[in-house]
């Protein structure tokens, strides 16, 4: 699950969130690469996962993008998941309390499966990364959007110790364990390129 402090500092931020500054300045160019990638890696997904979905912003577009896809999101923080069941009263989405580490859904469930800034906050993110495995479909990919740090920042990651931020020889070692591997990495270029979406699928 993620770190208790993190999750008491997004249940204070639901109401909130939505509006704050780092939504247009970063989370809405990560979400548009991430649902552009996943549109050309599976073009017709029958069901979608995001983990750390909190408000639900991401899979709402996703609705947009894969009209035909069951979409479901799950979070840590239980107000986060209440703003978004709220503001989805249609109940086309379906938002649970749940982590990473204890996904609460059949093997091979999902064609797609996003997490976008929310790796980091994962406690344990190779049982996480193991859970992710096993509810993907064969064929089906693992949109992993995070800082992955490359160029002058890798010594500096190293430096300041910050191992919650995948270093990408220590991403794919923990991938390889879980039967994972990455076929695609596209930057994010217009946030100084430290930001990638890593697409992974099973080995």
């Amino acid at each position: 699950m993620a770190h208790g402090h993190d999750i008491d500092r997004f249940n204070r931020w639901a109401a909130t969130y939505d509006r704050h500054w780092m939504q247009r300045i970063v989370f809405n160019p990560i979400q548009r690469t991430v649902l552009q990638v996943a549109a050309e890696q599976v073009a017709s997904p029958g069901a979608i996962l995001d983990v750390g979905c909190g408000t639900g912003k991401l899979l709402k577009s996703a609705r947009t993008r894969f009209p035909g896809a069951r979409l479901v999101g799950v979070d840590a923080a239980e107000e986060m998941v209440k703003y978004a069941q709220a503001s989805t009263p249609d109940r086309a989405i379906e938002f649970r309390q749940a982590t990473a580490e204890d996904l609460p859904f059949p093997d091979a469930s999902f064609e797609l499966v996003f997490s976008t800034m929310t790796f980091h906050h994962w406690s344990n993110q190779a049982r996480g990364s193991a859970e992710v495995a096993r509810v993907l479909t064969p064929g089906g990919r693992w949109l992993l959007a995070d800082f992955v740090a490359s160029g002058f920042m890798r010594p500096v990651r190293a430096f300041l110790k910050i191992h919650q931020f995948p270093d990408r020889t220590h991403l794919q070692s923990m991938l390889a364990e879980a039967r994972l591997k990455v076929v695609k990495e596209q930057r994010i270029s217009r946030l100084g390129g430290q930001i990638a979406v890593v697409v992974i699928a099973r080995a």
